[in-house]
């Protein structure tokens, strides 16, 4: 397996709910969304989607709004396994 080079800081927000992770590390211009609780992960195991964004994170806030955000518009069935 590839691993991503990825800027630091990074920071990564587990959503229970949904059972995934969104990794996002600073400045990339995107964040990647994995399956189950990868949170101190610096692999693609378990990858989802990789997402294209606009401007780096700002805080952990951020980062939880755009995984729910995430998980909002992408239902369960479409999610690979």
């Amino acid at each position: 397996m590839m691993l991503r080079s990825y800027g630091l800081p990074c920071a990564w927000h587990y959503l229970p709910e949904r059972d995934i992770t969104v990794r996002w590390g600073r400045p990339d211009p995107v964040f990647t969304v994995h399956r189950g609780d990868r949170r101190g992960e610096r692999g693609d195991h378990a990858l989802i989607d990789t997402v294209v964004v606009t401007q780096p994170w700002i805080d952990d806030n951020d980062v939880a709004r755009k995984a729910r955000h995430w998980a909002r518009i992408h239902p369960r069935s479409r999610e690979p396994g």
